[in-house]
């Protein structure tokens, strides 16, 4: 589900939890990265 106004997308699936791995996608340029799931709030912040 896409929410307005947020910039950020986070993606976690069955594969991604086995893996410790979350995508994330930036909403206005699209661009997606996979990013350790400890790592994700920092990615988003920082």
């Amino acid at each position: 589900m896409d929410l307005i106004g947020l910039p950020w997308q986070v993606i976690i699936g069955p594969r991604g939890m086995k893996e410790g791995i979350a995508e994330v996608k930036h909403r206005k340029t699209g661009a997606r990265e996979n990013v350790a799931l400890d790592k994700v709030v920092e990615r988003l912040t920082g």
